[in-house]
C-alpha cells in the first residue's frame, strides 16, 4: 500500500534511466528517454500504454476550449456553442451529464481530486481522450480502478522544479540547463513563476490546474484558446459548478491568487502574445483582469462561424517546428481541488 517504501535504485542505459524511491508507489516503475521525458510506465509489472509526443503535437487551426470549474460555466449554453477541441480539468467532466460536450484532452494534477471525487475520476478515465497526469496521479488512478475502467490514454508530465523521484531544482539550476532554458520563460532570474512551451521538460504549477492546461494546449500546437470557468474569485466560499456548499472541496486559490496565480497568468499572457497565440476568457466575473486575457461573451464565438470550419485541420509536427511567428499570428482558427 501507500505506506510501503522502496529505497532509491537507479540504472543508467544509453537511452533511459529507471527510478524508484519512497515517493513512488511500490508497484510503479518509470523509464525516461535520453532527454529526460517520461517514455514508459510500468504498474505491477505490466506496461501501461502512453500517448506519444509525435502523435499529439500539431499546428491546429481550430481553437481549443479549456473548461475549468468556476460557477460561470452554468451561464454558457453548450448545446449552442460549437467546439471542435475541448480540454477539461478536474471536475469539468460533470458538464457532460447535462450538455453534449466531448472532451478530447484532460488534465489532473492533484491526486487528492481522485481520492475526493472517485465518481468523477472514473468518468474521466473511461472516456476516449488523452489524459495528462503526473506519475503520482497515474499511480493513484491505477490503484483505484480496475483495468476494465480505462478507455483513455495517458501522457505523463513532471513539475519543472521537482521531476518525479529526483531532487528538487532551483530556478538558477533550471536556467543553467540549456534544454530547459530554450523552452521555458521565467518571470525573472530568481522567480519560480514561468511558462513552459515544452511540457516534456516540465510544467509550471501556477497555483491552478487551469494554468497547467494552458501550457499543455500551447504544447499541443493550439494558437487560439478560450478559457471557460476561470473565475478564481472567492473560491473558498463559492462552490465549483458541480458542487454545493455542503460538498465543496477545499482550495488554496484565494490564498495564492495574488502571489502566484495572477502573476503566472499575467506572465503567460505576455509570452503567448509575443508568439502570436490568442487566449480569451469566457468568464465575465473572472478575477483576472482584461489586461491579462480579453473577456468575451460566449455568444460572440457563434458569430465567428466556428462551426463552419472542417475540423480535420492538423498539420504535421514538422510544420509546428518550422512555422514562423509571423505566420502563427495570422492563424485565426475558427478551480480546482487543493493546490491544483
Amino acid at each position: 500500500m501507500f505506506s510501503t517504501f522502496l529505497k532509491l535504485v537507479y540504472r543508467h542505459s544509453h537511452t533511459a534511466r529507471w527510478w524508484h524511491n519512497e515517493r513512488l508507489w511500490p508497484h510503479a516503475r518509470i523509464e525516461r528517454d535520453a532527454m529526460g521525458a517520461i517514455q514508459r510506465f510500468t504498474w505491477r509489472g505490466r506496461h501501461v500504454p502512453l500517448a506519444r509526443r509525435a502523435e499529439l503535437q500539431r499546428l491546429r487551426r481550430l481553437p481549443c476550449h479549456i473548461i475549468a470549474s468556476g460557477p460561470s460555466i452554468a451561464e454558457i449554453d453548450y448545446e449552442a456553442l460549437p467546439m471542435h477541441h475541448v480540454m477539461g480539468v478536474n471536475g469539468a467532466i460533470a458538464l457532460s451529464a447535462h450538455a453534449p460536450v466531448k472532451f478530447d484532452y484532460y488534465c489532473i494534477l492533484d491526486a487528492g481530486f481522485v481520492r475526493q471525487r472517485p465518481d468523477l475520476a472514473r468518468r474521466i478515465v473511461a472516456r476516449d481522450l488523452v489524459l495528462f497526469v503526473t506519475p503520482v496521479v497515474l499511480a493513484r488512478l491505477l490503484e483505484k480502478f480496475p483495468t476494465s475502467a480505462f478507455g483513455c490514454r495517458f501522457y505523463l508530465v513532471d513539475d519543472i522544479f521537482k521531476r518525479g523521484f529526483e531532487a528538487a531544482r532551483t530556478t538558477s539550476m533550471l536556467r543553467g540547463d540549456a534544454q530547459v532554458a530554450a523552452s521555458a520563460s521565467f518571470l525573472s532570474d530568481e522567480s519560480q513563476i514561468g511558462f513552459s512551451f515544452d511540457i516534456d521538460n516540465g510544467f509550471f504549477h501556477g497555483g491552478t490546474v487551469a494554468y497547467f492546461a494552458l501550457q499543455v494546449a500551447t504544447w499541443l500546437g493550439f494558437t487560439e484558446m478560450y478559457m471557460h470557468g476561470l473565475d478564481l474569485r472567492d473560491a473558498s466560499q463559492t462552490p465549483r459548478f458541480y458542487e454545493t456548499m455542503q460538498t465543496r472541496a477545499p482550495t488554496r486559490l484565494d490564498a495564492e491568487f495574488a502571489t502566484l496565480i495572477e502573476p503566472s497568468f499575467r506572465h503567460a499572457a505576455k509570452v503567448l502574445r509575443a508568439r502570436g497565440v490568442r487566449v480569451e476568457n469566457l468568464s465575465p466575473t473572472s478575477a483576472l483582469g482584461e489586461d491579462i486575457f480579453a473577456k468575451v461573451d460566449w455568444r460572440s464565438l457563434r458569430r465567428r462561424n466556428l462551426s463552419l470550419v472542417v475540423p480535420d485541420e492538423a498539420l504535421p509536427v514538422a510544420a509546428v517546428e518550422h512555422v514562423a511567428v509571423d505566420t502563427l499570428s495570422t492563424l485565426r482558427p475558427t478551480g480546482t481541488h487543493g493546490r491544483a
